[in-house]
């Protein structure tokens, strides 16, 4: 099978969604798949140039001008770059995102079928509104372009039940889902990793350095430390983001300069985390991150606020919070302290994370869910009046 990966993501932007189809792309090779990728990065070089001349006229217009521009700029640079390939033989489009995903259609003549990998953390439309303060107006129109899109798509697959939920009311009358939660495969990247003593106890944090990944709750917690005179411990924040300065700022206003170490973006952030005591999430919202699962595939015990689908990664009364409270959190970090605290906590999050993310079982269920896409690609519209398609597996989650 021939798999065009379609994203409007470039390979060097620090997301998950890039480590997600990196990873997707070595997978599938592996299995015998041909895969191409294509970008942002791969827009015609006239193009580009149109393009950069056109942000410069839409950026100060306000935001709603800022939210047309960049689905205009990655929909019409996916669909030149794709044009470029329409000669070659293309079983699959599998899509990082809507608009990369049906302008690669587009561009193959509506002959291919489109997969999308949901990666939003609720639903495209709201990360959008909030991102630019879109208006009412702004945003109704915004959400009747993202209902185009999906009428082109009809195979989803959602890390979590809970981004399925939060984003349904988009999706098309007919349309085929699978959960398939994220997954990580370290074996075959690292040799096992011995943990290097210390006398400090390590707490680490992976993420883009932003408020919705808040990790400004953690350096509250190491101030309530201190305050409770615990002073043997260091916090690592492994990533880079816009809130870097701001929290290193932060960090010393909070006395806590000489325990707090920003180690910026790692290829390996696991590596890290492998060392660690204890890793915490403080993200507000997180669909199914793989910061936890490379905690989880290393041995690192977590701790992560119930927000988003990480109620569906962690164990029910072994490492969820259920707030942002800064005491009650700095009450569980202290529990962590206890070696064999840590260990309990460590044993029964991997036992379920072997059970739900299991690398090669998921693997297996997507390319399952490839086949079943090619063999019957519900193109077209629906019959006005029919509650199924003739299909021969569930829709609408069925």
């Amino acid at each position: 099978m021939n798999v065009l990966i379609a994203s409007y993501l470039v390979t060097s932007s620090p997301s998950g969604v890039v480590t997600y189809y990196q990873k997707l792309a070595a997978d599938l090779a592996r299995a015998g798949y041909r895969v191409h990728i294509v970008d942002s990065s791969h827009t015609p070089t006239i193009w580009r140039k149109v393009l950069g001349l056109l942000k410069r006229i839409m950026r100060p217009l306000g935001g709603s001008a800022r939210a047309a521009y960049d689905e205009f700029a990655y929909f019409t640079g996916v669909y030149l770059s794709v044009r470029h390939l329409r000669h070659s033989t293309f079983d699959l489009i599998h899509a990082q995102d809507a608009r990369s995903g049906v302008a690669a259609w587009l561009a193959l003549g509506k002959q291919v079928p489109v997969i999308l990998s949901c990666h939003f953390n609720d639903d495209p439309v709201t990360e959008l509104a909030l991102s630019f303060s879109l208006k009412p107006r702004a945003t109704a129109r915004l959400a009747s372009w993202y209902r185009y899109l999906f009428s082109s798509i009809h195979h989803y697959v959602f890390s979590s039940e809970y981004a399925y939920s939060k984003s349904k009311h988009l999706l098309p009358v007919r349309f085929n889902k699978h959960i398939l939660y994220n997954t990580v495969d370290l074996r075959a990247t690292t040799d096992p990793l011995s943990r290097c003593p210390s006398d400090q106890f390590r707490i680490s944090n992976v993420g883009y350095i932003d408020q919705r990944k808040n990790q400004q709750l953690l350096l509250r917690v190491g101030h309530q430390l201190r305050q409770r005179g615990h002073l043997n411990f260091t916090i690592w924040l492994i990533g880079e983001g816009p809130q870097r300065l701001a929290y290193e700022h932060l960090a010393y206003s909070l006395g806590l300069a000489e325990q707090v170490r920003f180690y910026g973006h790692q290829a390996a952030p696991w590596a890290l985390v492998a060392q660690s005591d204890l890793y915490v999430h403080t993200a507000l919202n997180d669909n199914c991150p793989f910061a936890i699962l490379e905690a989880f595939a290393v041995g690192t015990p977590v701790l992560a606020l119930a927000v988003g689908g990480i109620p569906e990664m962690v164990p029910v009364g072994s490492g969820l919070l259920p707030d942002a409270d800064v005491s009650r959190l700095t009450d569980e970090v202290i529990r962590c302290f206890q070696p064999s605290y840590r260990a309990g906590l460590a044993v029964t999050q991997s036992t379920f994370a072997h059970q739900r993310f299991d690398h090669q079982t998921n693997l297996e269920k997507l390319l399952l869910f490839y086949r079943q896409a090619v063999k019957s690609p519900l193109l077209g519209p629906m019959a006005k009046g029919s509650t199924k398609p003739n299909s021969p597996y569930p829709l609408n989650g069925e």
